[in-house]
C-alpha cells in the first residue's frame, strides 16, 4: 500500500492537468486505492482503469514494500474483469494462511482472465524484463510468447520504459 510518492488524489489532479482523458492504477497485490481514486476521478470527470501487480514468487507481503519474484501486471477491462481480478486477489490472499503471505496459481490466473484483463510487460520483475536480463532477446520473446499462449494477442501490450536507467536504451531495442 502506497509505494509511490503520491497520493491517488494528486495522481488525478496531475492527470487532469495535463489534460489526460483517463488513468490507471495499480498496487501491489491488491485494490487498496481505488476508492480514493475513483472518488478523485469522477470530481474531475475521468475515466478510470483498476489493476494490480501480483507478486507471483509468494512469500510475505507485510512490510515489504517491493514484494520478490516476478511480478505480473494486470489492468481489469471493466467491471468484469475487475470482479475477475478482486476474486484472484482473494483467492491469493487466502491461500497464504496468514496476513501477508500470498499464493497465486499462474494457470487459476490465466483460466480467470477470461478476455477481461489486459497484461502489461513493463513492470522490471515482469515475466519479460526479467527473462530479457537472464537470458537476452530470445528468452524475452520466449517469455511474450508463454504471456500471448496464457492471455491472447490482444491481451497483452509490450511496454517500453524510460527512467534514466544506463541500460534503458538497450532493453528496449531488445
Amino acid at each position: 500500500f502506497l509505494d509511490g510518492a503520491s497520493t491517488p488524489e494528486e495522481l488525478v489532479e496531475e492527470a487532469a492537468r495535463l489534460d489526460l482523458k483517463s488513468i490507471a492504477l495499480t498496487d501491489h497485490d491488491g485494490l487498496y486505492g481505488v476508492v480514493r481514486f475513483a472518488e478523485a476521478a469522477r470530481e474531475l470527470d475521468m475515466a478510470t482503469v483498476f489493476g494490480a501487480e501480483l507478486s507471483l514468487g509468494g512469500g510475505t507481503r507485510t512490510d515489504v514494500p517491493d514484494p520478490p519474484g516476478p511480478h505480473l501486471l494486470v489492468l481489469a477491462r471493466g467491471p468484469e474483469g475487475y470482479r475477475r481480478l478482486s476474486r484472484q486477489l482473494a483467492a491469493a490472499h487466502l491461500a497464504g494462511g496468514e496476513k501477508g503471505v500470498l499464493r497465486y496459481d499462474f494457470d487459476a490466473l490465466s483460466d480467470a482472465a477470461g478476455g477481461h484483463w489486459q497484461i502489461l510487460t513493463g513492470c522490471r520483475k515482469g515475466h519479460v524484463r526479467q527473462a530479457l536480463s537472464a537470458g537476452g532477446p530470445e528468452a524475452a520473446a520466449a517469455a511474450l510468447a508463454d504471456l500471448v499462449d496464457r492471455f491472447g494477442r490482444d491481451r497483452v501490450t509490450v511496454e517500453l520504459t524510460h527512467h534514466g536507467h544506463p541500460l534503458d536504451d538497450e532493453r528496449n531495442a531488445a
